[in-house]
């Protein structure tokens, strides 16, 4: 069973507003609240430049990732004094921003008012910037019948000119791996039919390539944080009656491997989202109770590391991972895994053994898990108006 010291604080303070998002290098940690985006020494938690107007009243939730950060740049979906529906791009050496692009929410062919844009997450691949979310036609009568319609622009990185958009009802819980011009997205499917992921090609401007089904998935059909997973040129995601995990070319769609986890006591096996570490040699799901680590190579089972006691409402203790209600339950450093369970405690998990190296219980963090993040080797947890650290090896 899991067990570990209580963590040690690398340091912790107090701010005038509550954060609604975090994101982190390790440098420097960009703090979003409904007033203002403040940014951090990581090291110290001093503010080290000065605030920005710019403001996020919802932050990170299993629907929406408003923040992201790659090669010394800070991206934000917010709003400012003038504008709301703007994606920013902030340097993360200086903390003023390099571009502010406006995410029109008007059909990007003009004429008349007739769908909405709404974003739900960022994400960034080398030189581009994608910005996911659904379509809102504003002409149709809603219809819990229908499928969800998504899309994806893409920006490009430096300058904030969009590059590209697609739209359809194949297009959900888009997954964009760090490097690469190849997405993953899922089909929103209606009733019973099965559904599918679908590789969309961004090398040609966001052209769908090539499908596989995936039966009894009913819970990656809808817009949000994406439920699958890219690791060193695979793409991993559930599959059978939810208890299987397959590996297929990113580029093909052919499969590698899968591995099947078996029901405990008879219960129902349902695999949460994967994840995987930095160098994608490894490749994370949290099964129930469970947290397994599986080579990416060929899905070879490494450990498991396995929670005991109950959870804040008096059930089994899960981790969040693997109930698909939060984006962020789980991240790794180079050596580290970070996961949070359901009795609102963050664990930090040797990579190479799964055994625990610390725990940190806050109790007042929201029941779908903890508001954090991580940037080089430390964690960064906000809970209220209170910030924290915490070194991965806990010193």
């Amino acid at each position: 069973m899991l067990a570990g010291p209580d963590a040690v604080k690398a340091w912790s303070g107090v701010g005038k507003h509550a954060p609604t998002c975090l994101e982190a290098s390790d440098k420097v940690v960009m703090v979003v609240t409904g007033t203002a985006t403040s940014f951090l020494d990581a090291a110290t938690g001093k503010p080290v430049f000065p605030q920005l107007n710019t403001t996020r009243d919802f932050g990170t939730s299993s629907l929406t990732h408003p923040t992201a950060y790659a090669d010394g740049v800070f991206y934000l979906l917010c709003d400012t004094p003038s504008q709301s529906g703007v994606l920013a791009a902030f340097d993360a050496a200086g903390g003023k921003a390099k571009w502010a692009t406006d995410l029109a929410d008007i059909d990007p062919g003009g004429g008349k008012h007739v769908a909405m844009y709404p974003s739900n997450y960022v994400a960034v691949a080398g030189n581009t910037v994608y910005v996911c979310g659904q379509v809102l036609q504003l002409d149709r009568k809603f219809s819990a019948e229908s499928p969800t319609t998504g899309y994806i622009r893409a920006f490009n990185a430096s300058t904030g000119k969009r590059l590209w958009q697609v739209e359809g009802t194949d297009i959900n819980n888009v997954l964009v791996p760090p490097s690469g011009s190849h997405l993953l997205a899922t089909s929103a499917v209606p009733g019973k039919r099965p559904g599918r992921v679908q590789m969309i090609d961004a090398g040609r401007k966001g052209a769908r390539g090539w499908k596989v089904s995936v039966a009894h998935g009913s819970y990656y059909f809808s817009t949000g944080w994406p439920l699958t997973c890219y690791a060193a040129g695979l793409f991993l995601f559930a599959g059978g009656s939810g208890n299987t995990l397959f590996a297929v070319d990113a580029a093909t769609g052919s499969e590698k491997w899968h591995q099947r986890f078996d029901a405990k006591n008879g219960d129902q096996v349902k695999i949460g989202a994967p994840f995987s570490s930095p160098d994608g040699a490894t490749v994370y799901v949290g099964v129930g109770s469970d947290l397994a680590a599986l080579a990416t190579a060929d899905g070879t089972l490494q450990w498991v590391a396995t929670l005991d006691g109950a959870s804040d409402m008096g059930t089994s203790n899960l981790f969040n991972a693997a109930s698909r209600i939060s984006g962020r339950s789980a991240q790794c450093s180079a050596d580290t895994v970070f996961a949070t369970d359901s009795a609102k405690t963050l664990w930090a998990i040797d990579a190479a053994t799964g055994r625990a190296r610390w725990r940190y219980k806050d109790p007042g963090q929201p029941d779908v898990g903890f508001m954090w993040t991580v940037g080089g080797d430390h964690v960064f947890i906000a809970s209220h108006l209170t910030m924290t650290a915490i070194a991965a090896h806990g010193r």
